[in-house]
């Protein structure tokens, strides 16, 4: 099954490089690069670099509840982390910069990961609104791609909005308990010796999904989430102007490029060889009428400085924690917050003034006999 999953993705990005070569003269965008000046690519660079700080500052509010201070850097260095790990097959960067981190912070792994969920949920809202805003300042009428674009946002829409309001339902004190007897439920098919480690880490996952955030601090998160995408596109853009065809393109009509790129890259090929490739073309070709052998060359070279970006930062912050991709297993496992036993032992910040019912673990009372163990909240 191994490597036929292999052979499947080898397959994909074979063919998808395929249709992007298709018709391109390579000689061509060899002398369209070479006309690019070095500003553009520098300041190209140094925004996507920036992202990460970003996305740091809101990766910490989004653990508040369960951590109140983490300092900045740790948060870059494990984001970074996530994005270099993210270029082996699978994308496994996500779920590991959630476990490494919690180990580190002494909080449960079931938390860590449970944030990357919804960091993930919130950007696919945020994008979808930054494309609609730019509908405004490119006409849909003028490509088929954005037609069809704009449709499947509508679908995809109230689904992502339907997944939030499930998760909040989930999480309230009153349904909770209905979580739990449904988690037991479905828990009866696994052996017993593993049974009720995975039915507190699936509890205590759950919980990771609550938000108990003052209302400055959601403001904070829905500021950061919006910037997070916001500041990306404009230097997109920028790298458009050291080509001829970026002249005619405004910073707002890049938007629906940037976020077909975007949705590219959630197709997991390593490296997001192929996938990045052909929708970088299709757009550039379909939303802007751009040269195929200018669209060859800015695609070329916006990944090759994409992937530096999350080499070359991740590779130092890495270094600087101690980790080796050879050992990064063992490196997950030996972590305090890795095993689901961890996720229970963790004890909430004593500075956090939250709801304890919201950040505590999930601990099990006493069972009598005749009767199914319950859980119950740690006050």
């Amino acid at each position: 099954m191994r490597y036929l999953k292999i052979l499947l993705i080898v397959s994909v990005i074979i063919l998808l490089l395929f249709f992007f070569l298709k018709d391109v003269d390579l000689g061509k965008v060899k002398e369209i690069l070479s006309t690019v000046d070095l500003i553009y690519p520098v300041l190209f660079f140094l925004g996507l670099y920036l992202q990460f700080f970003i996305r740091g500052y809101r990766w910490g509010l989004l653990l508040k509840p369960h951590k109140r201070k983490i300092p900045l850097i740790t948060l870059y260095n494990y984001t970074v982390i996530g994005f270099l790990l993210n270029l082996l097959p699978g994308k496994i960067g996500e779920a590991a910069r959630g476990i490494l981190l919690a180990g580190e912070v002494k909080i449960n792994r079931s938390y860590g990961l449970a944030s990357v969920v919804l960091e993930r949920m919130i950007d696919s809202i945020m994008l979808l609104m930054v494309f609609w805003v730019s509908l405004f300042f490119l006409p849909v009428h003028q490509s088929q791609l954005l037609t069809n674009l704009r449709n499947v946002s509508y679908y995809v829409f109230p689904f992502l909005l339907l997944f939030f309001l499930l998760f909040y339902l989930l999480n309230t004190e009153r349904m909770f308990i209905y979580v739990e007897k449904m988690v037991r439920l479905c828990a009866r098919v696994i052996p017993g010796r593993f049974r009720e480690s995975l039915i507190r880490f699936a509890l205590n996952f759950v919980k990771g999904l609550r938000l108990n955030l003052s209302p400055i601090d959601y403001i904070k998160l829905i500021g950061a989430s919006a910037m997070v995408w916001i500041f990306l596109i404009p230097f997109y853009w920028i790298l458009m102007q050291g080509f001829s065809f970026g002249k005619n393109i405004g910073v707002l009509e890049s938007a629906p490029y940037f976020c077909l790129l975007v949705a590219s890259a959630s197709i997991p090929t390593p490296g997001m060889a192929g996938t990045f490739e052909a929708a970088s073309k299709l757009g550039l070709k379909e939303l802007y009428q751009v040269d195929v052998n200018a669209a060859a060359a800015y695609t070329l070279l916006a990944h090759f400085l994409i992937l530096a970006v999350m080499i070359i930062p991740g590779l130092i912050a890495f270094w600087t924690k101690g980790f080796h991709l050879k050992t990064l297993k063992a490196d997950l496992n030996s972590n305090p917050g890795n095993n689901a036993q961890s996720d229970l032992a963790a004890e909430p910040e004593p500075e956090q003034k939250t709801d304890d019912a919201d950040n505590s673990n999930i601990e099990p009372r006493e069972e009598k006999p005749g009767q199914e163990k319950k859980y119950d909240e740690m006050s």
